[in-house]
């Protein structure tokens, strides 16, 4: 069982709130900034039935993970875990781990593209990639002076102030909608022509935007069981309440249908709309994906440790950041989006299958086998974003 850091018992609300820290600042720095534009260009006016959709299959896939954190955790510390889920268990952990250094290159590459287009419209794809390169560079050097203990101050810092910035743009965008409704002047953008299939695959390629709720499945150390269950569910629960609010709000003022066309990016959004929204908005995406960022460095630290004991010490800091230091530097960004969900939908149909395995009951066993297919299913056809 881990050691809880917080200063509360275990179990309690202000653990439970210091443990959500890491999934939450993973899950919104993962996609807030790119689910808006993606989904209007896949849905128009309908995007925030995507969302719903895309936060549904996310709370199912948290259950597997919750389950494998009361269930499988409690198998390998009796050591009652039989071997080939055990086997399963540390192939998992592999990927994943690769899937957080992708995560991480792809966070720092988006920060770096909104922190450019602020003062370079036409952006300079060189700089992306130096700004990248040093953010991961900063972010390993704390978690490799000061752990995990310096990694989480950090996000929290940061997790803070995305909130109050999201909720800022958030109510703007509301009051611009609320004010078009009394005017009578509200248009919705409309829903693109595309086959069923294709938009199906599209949304599978977003599993990236909610990425972070399985992070809690590697703070073993500072939190135990029960409280990242919990943490867990309060991550999804917020998170989700972001997604879809955001989505609603933004989707009247897309530029879907309009001489404007489609958005690439919120800071088109905001642009056009209110541009004195753009210096908030770009802070608000330095912050959030620095902020998952060092919540992916710090769970592929975690797990890293778990896979073998040669990890100690710095190196587990050391090789992620070299790693996604090499992709930030000659990846281009929706390459990293669509390895990235590819990456994360193969771990979730892992999980699935360590959790079918250890499940009881024929219900439960058949949820998570059609949710391991699901997952497969977008691992091998998903469609990236871009």
């Amino acid at each position: 069982m881990g050691t809880v850091t917080a200063s509360s018992a275990p179990g309690s609300r202000r653990t439970v709130l210091a443990a959500t820290v890491t999934p939450l600042a993973s899950i919104l720095g993962s996609g807030l900034l790119i689910i808006v534009p993606v989904l209007e260009r896949t849905l128009g006016s309908l995007s925030v039935f995507g969302a719903i959709a895309i936060c549904a299959v996310a709370w199912l896939v948290g259950t597997v993970i919750r389950h494998n954190v009361v269930v499988v955790e409690h198998h390998e510390a009796a050591g009652t875990l039989d071997g080939a889920t055990a086997r399963l268990g540390r192939f998992a952990d592999a990927v994943i781990v690769l899937a957080y250094v992708i995560s991480v290159a792809l966070y720092l590459r988006i920060m770096a593209q909104y922190v450019v287009a602020l003062f370079d419209p036409a952006g300079s794809a060189l700089w992306e990639r130096v700004i990248a390169c040093v953010a991961v560079a900063v972010i390993v050097g704390i978690g490799a002076t000061r752990g995990f203990a310096g990694l989480d101050l950090l996000d929290r810092v940061s997790l803070g102030a995305v909130l109050l910035l999201i909720l800022l743009l958030g109510s703007i965008l509301l009051v611009k909608d609320g004010g078009a409704v009394a005017s009578g002047s509200l248009a919705l953008p409309p829903v693109p022509s595309a086959d069923p299939l294709s938009t199906i695959l599209i949304l599978g390629g977003l599993v990236i935007t909610v990425q972070g709720f399985e992070t809690v499945r590697y703070l073993g150390a500072e939190f135990d069981r029960p409280t990242r269950v919990r943490a867990s569910r309060v991550a999804q629960l917020v998170s989700a309440g972001l997604y879809i609010g955001f989505v609603a709000v933004a989707t009247p003022v897309m530029g879907l249908g309009t001489s404007a066309g489609a958005d690439n990016t919120l800071l088109d959004i905001t642009g056009r709309i209110l541009p004195w929204l753009a210096v908030p908005l770009v802070l608000s995406a330095v912050l959030s994906q620095f902020s998952a960022a060092i919540a992916d460095t710090a769970a592929a630290d975690g797990n890293l440790r778990g896979i073998n004991r040669w990890f100690t010490g710095r190196r587990p800091y050391y090789l992620s950041g070299a790693a996604a230091i090499l992709l930030a530097a000659t990846v281009p960004t929706f390459t990293i989006v669509a390895v990235a969900s590819r990456a994360f939908a193969a771990y979730y149909a892992l999980q699935a299958v360590i959790a079918l395995r250890t499940s009881r009951g024929s219900w439960r066993k058949i949820g998570f086998g059609m949710l391991a297919l699901v997952m497969l299913a977008i691992t091998l056809f998903a469609q990236p974003v871009g």
